[in-house]
């Protein structure tokens, strides 16, 4: 099968191609070559480099699935370049779903929970109201209507899985911004202090890369047409009780320090989130990976690096 990837070199999108790579011809769009050394049979994976809003029919011409990974991954470029989100998340989205127009391939858009905002009850499903406190959700929101759009009018499969917190090696160990479970797991090994917002007392659902892919991929092979799956554990986890169970799996222990959210993490961030799993499981798919093993198996990449 010829496998399309945008984003096909960021964290999620190049875990795909490793996935896939070794049974089909995968291809990858991105905007440059950084994150190469993510993808470990690189010698099976093209590349095609250029923004996704750039694309046209030649970049999708004979493929038969695409994985639309190409995406902002945070909510602050509306403090330095707010069409930043807009030209990547809507334009790029449009652009991709023009080029798909003739070869109609299958195409499952990677979206995110943040769509949901501060969610009036939890857990939330995929008929839970959405209400986006970002620039990033809710362009990310909007070009999932695209996908159901283009979809219905040119007739091909769609499909739209929005993942929790994705987390594991393979993700930067220092960039909070959009790696925020990464560079606590950095900190905690180095016994460096932790910053807590709210003390760490909120919940979260965290999903391992391995489990998030194959989540991706049952949704590929399995799910009927324009249908949206909610991609998460099923089992939310405080964030004071995650900093335990590191400090249990280094040995070590930070100082930890209670902080007030900034004003901004106030507006637009996300405090509680818990999902209801019960659609994509229905698929066959379930997580494999819990968070005490996810978090010993992304220290381990760490620590291999830092040895």
């Amino acid at each position: 099968m010829n496998v399309l990837i945008t984003g096909g070199l960021g964290f999620i999108g190049s875990a795909l191609a490793n996935r896939l790579c070794l049974k089909h011809n995968v291809t990858v769009r991105t905007r440059s070559e950084k994150g190469r050394d993510r993808l470990t049979h690189p010698e099976k994976v093209r590349l095609s480099t250029g923004p996704v809003e750039t694309m046209s029919a030649a970049d999708c011409e004979r493929m038969e699935l695409i994985f639309h990974c190409a995406s902002t991954v945070h909510n602050y470029n509306i403090l330095t370049d707010p069409y930043l989100d807009v030209r990547t998340n809507c334009e790029g989205t449009i652009a991709l779903l023009e080029a798909c127009k003739a070869p109609r391939p299958k195409v499952v858009f990677v979206s995110t929970f943040f769509v949901y905002g501060n969610a009036p009850s939890l857990p939330v499903d995929e008929n839970s109201r959405c209400e986006p406190l970002g620039l990033y959700p809710a362009t990310k929101l909007c070009a999932e209507q695209f996908c159901k759009i283009y979809g219905r009018l040119y007739d091909f499969h769609v499909n739209v899985c929005r993942l929790t917190n994705v987390y594991g090696p393979g993700e930067a160990f220092d960039n909070p911004k959009k790696a925020a479970l990464n560079t606590l797991i950095r900190k905690a090994y180095d016994g460096e202090p932790i910053d807590l917002y709210y003390g760490g007392d909120f919940f979260r659902d965290y999903l391992y890369i391995e489990d998030a892919v194959e989540a991706l991929v049952t949704v590929a092979e399995r799910a009927p047409a324009g249908e949206l799956y909610l991609v998460g554990s099923g089992k939310p986890i405080l964030f004071k009780d995650m900093i335990d169970c590191l400090h249990r799996l280094t040995g070590k222990r930070s100082e930890l320090r209670s902080i007030p959210p900034p004003r901004f993490h106030e507006v637009v961030g996300i405090r509680n989130f818990s999902a209801n799993t019960c659609k994509i499981r229905s698929l066959g798919w379930a997580p494999k990976i819990d968070i005490e093993q996810g978090l010993r198996m992304t220290l381990a990449r760490y620590e291999s690096g830092h040895s």
